[in-house]
């Protein structure tokens, strides 16, 4: 099967007669072939107003030559680091971490409380008290299942132990 040819596709453009209300120019490239130009009108242009290095944000430019003075971050985005100490952690997300092991109801109940009040007094140790929930849920779940299986277990004991005993009749 073979595919149609277009019967322009080796020619180069050719120039716009004299005549012609095209203001198209034809520059002549290296190979002596001719590249279509369009002059844009003057209202195309850009204005001295809409130079490129104010039109591009200041984070998209290119950096300061080698040996420029450094420019320090606005003041508003410099923070400093604070470490957490434990008068500013909250007492319940204190409590349910520790209680947690323990008691794993009071490790959830302490946990709610905390984080309730840091939600509202904007105290930290919202981790603590995520970390005092976590395990006191694992906790009580762990020891939910336990119970099941052991109780379920003594039942089966003593179920195989009656089957065992032998049945007197009269």
């Amino acid at each position: 099967m073979s595919m149609p040819q277009d019967p322009q596709a080796g020619a180069s453009p050719q120039p716009p007669a004299e005549g012609s209300a095209a203001t198209e120019q034809y520059p002549t490239t290296a190979a002596g072939m001719t590249q279509p130009t369009v002059q844009l009108p003057a209202s195309a242009q850009p204005t001295p107003a809409e130079t490129p290095a104010q039109s591009v944000p200041a984070y998209a430019q290119a950096p300061a030559p080698y040996g420029a003075p450094y420019q320090a971050a606005p003041a508003a985005a410099r923070t400093t680091p604070q470490g957490t100490t434990l008068d500013k952690t909250n007492t319940f997300a204190f409590l349910s971490i520790i209680l947690a092991f323990f008691s794993p109801v009071a490790g959830i109940v302490f946990g709610h409380m905390g984080l309730s009040q840091i939600k509202r007094t904007g105290d930290s140790g919202r981790g603590i008290a995520l970390t005092g929930l976590i395990i006191g849920y694992a906790s009580f779940a762990f020891l939910a299942i336990f119970l099941v299986l052991y109780i379920g277990f003594i039942v089966m004991m003593v179920g195989l132990a009656a089957e065992s005993i032998p049945s007197y009749s009269y």
